[in-house]
């Protein structure tokens, strides 16, 4: 920085600026790279094994979906069944991801010790009777089969009949010793 070795005009002239600059000749990253996202939500929670075995079918990348769609990135919040305070932080990277606790949910407090104006942010996420929980993750990759990919997720969440069971049954759902997410970070050495 302050070298004095940047010149507007002769950046200006080279061919890639130009190219840049001048409209219909940008190929966009998704185009050139052929990178795409989706955002999957859900305001049921996933079931803790289920969602163990497909990070871990995601990161093999042998079976379908994911042997089409490589899943470079993907991050957000999601609410596991057998933990009902707080939200779980989602992370993958590469060959690595981690599920680890994040905030409470503002179902799980007191509406006392909420901050003024929360009540009016979260009153479209809010679903009776459990509150703002659920799964927001945004997905990034080569997704070939989007809708794989969602399938995928859909069946990790509980099913119908687990979720008329509720948060008693859900916590018996996986053992302190089978949870796949009792330690973090998880993934491929």
């Amino acid at each position: 920085l302050g070298t004095g070795l940047f010149s507007m005009a002769k950046a200006e002239q080279h061919k890639g600026w130009l190219e840049e600059a001048r409209i219909g000749e940008h190929t966009p990253e998704t185009e050139e790279y052929g990178i795409s996202s989706l955002t999957f939500q859900s305001s049921k929670p996933f079931h803790p094994a289920r969602l163990g075995k497909a990070l871990q079918t995601i990161l093999d990348g042998a079976e379908p979906p994911f042997d089409k769609s490589i899943i470079l990135r993907a991050k957000g919040f999601c609410w596991l069944a057998n933990r009902a305070e707080n939200q779980a932080e989602f992370s993958l990277a590469g060959s690595q991801y981690t599920v680890s606790p994040g905030d409470p949910w503002w179902a799980a407090m007191d509406k006392e010790e909420w901050p003024e104006g929360v009540e009016e942010a979260i009153t479209p996420h809010w679903t009776e009777p459990y509150g703002d929980r659920r799964q927001e993750l945004v997905v990034i990759g080569h997704l070939k089969d989007k809708e794989g990919v969602v399938a995928a997720l859909n069946a990790c969440l509980v099913t119908d009949e687990e979720f008329k069971q509720g948060p008693e049954h859900w916590e018996t759902l996986v053992t302190p010793e089978t949870d796949p997410f009792q330690t973090a970070p998880k993934g491929n050495p």
